[in-house]
């Protein structure tokens, strides 16, 4: 499937009032304890991915994360997308739930509509 059409799946799951499920904590076996970890549904974390081939990953996000963290979402250039997005699906590697805050707060589904923009402007003039 072809990186747009991930990106119009995650957007439609977004607009439906897509709400990030979590597993509960709990006590696996005798002083094992298991914390709670979100369960992202597939259709977003594709559609994250597919945003991020259409716009590239910036390796250097770290450096300019301050550059992109309190600018508007819609208004972004294709680099500044590359960052902003890098840094989500990064954050949630040392935070779990980190994704789920930027669903919350309604910055995963601008992104993915600026980058379905981005990419359908390449599209037309290629």
């Amino acid at each position: 499937m072809h990186a747009v059409q991930r990106i119009s799946i995650g957007i439609e799951l977004l607009e439906g009032g897509y709400v990030v499920g979590w597993t509960p904590s709990g006590e696996s076996a005798p002083g094992v304890h298991i914390m709670s970890y979100p369960d992202y549904d597939r259709r977003l974390m594709e559609a994250l991915w597919g945003a991020s081939e259409l716009v590239g990953t910036d390796y250097g996000y770290a450096a300019r994360v301050d550059e992109v963290r309190d600018l508007s979402v819609p208004g972004m250039t294709r680099s500044q997308l590359s960052t902003f997005l890098t840094w989500i699906q990064r954050s949630e590697r040392f935070c779990d739930g980190a994704i789920d805050d930027f669903v919350k707060d309604g910055r995963v589904l601008q992104a993915l509509r600026r980058a379905a923009e981005l990419g359908t402007s390449v599209e037309q003039s290629a």
